[in-house]
């Protein structure tokens, strides 16, 4: 700021470009760094009583706008039981995969009405060891970008594994860690049409009484 008013304009302009690199980079630095840290250290999960719908319409409020033009849309199963969970530990698992998500079918589509995601919960029932069949909440994002490569679905949970040239590749890896701190399970796959990827969570611990 100083320099500028003494500087001719192409000096100036010179200056501006390689002081906003310099900003930038030093972001994405902030941003590596953030990813390391979060992804070492995770503390253990506090798990308490959590409405998941409740939490994910939370998260919703940053994503969606309540109009036609809204790329993200809701399917939230109203029977969808309480669950032990970590509030702030979940909030990053939804941000995570609803920013993977975006990047794909912004690469996929632009920015026009063609992209679609669509977060979905339901009530899923399951044999346990004993063959009992037990409830689970199963969480689902859907979206119809660009899908995983054949390697990163190899890899997709390892630290560093990313097909984003800026990416560190931490966020499925983090998202991994936080659910199988819950006891949960996640999988993730391109959908059977070709069109795009579906990465699913299942929470198989539930709130007393839910």
């Amino acid at each position: 700021m100083k320099l500028q008013e003494k500087l001719s304009d192409a000096d100036a302009l010179i200056l501006s470009k390689s002081t906003t690199t310099i900003v930038n980079q030093v972001n994405s630095m902030k941003r590596m760094v953030d990813d390391f840290r979060d992804y070492a250290r995770t503390p253990p999960a506090l798990l308490t009583p959590l409405n998941l719908n409740g939490l994910i319409d939370e998260v919703m409020n940053l994503y969606v706008e309540g109009d036609s033009a809204d790329v993200i849309h809701m399917k939230l199963s109203p029977d969808l039981p309480a669950i032990m969970g970590d509030a702030t530990q979940l909030r990053q698992v939804i941000h995570n995969l609803l920013q993977n998500a975006q990047d794909s079918v912004n690469e996929q589509h632009g920015v026009t009405s063609a992209r679609q995601i669509e977060v979905i919960t339901e009530v899923v029932h399951y044999h346990n060891a004993e063959d009992k069949t037990l409830s689970a909440a199963s969480l689902s994002i859907i979206d119809n970008g660009t899908g995983f490569s054949s390697k990163i679905l190899a890899r997709a949970f390892e630290p560093y594994a990313t097909s984003k040239p800026r990416g560190t590749g931490l966020g499925l890896a983090v998202v991994k860690k936080i659910v199988e701190e819950h006891g949960g399970r996640i999988d993730i796959k391109n959908r059977s049409d070709g069109n795009g990827a579906k990465v699913a969570i299942l929470l198989l611990k539930l709130a007393p009484n839910s």
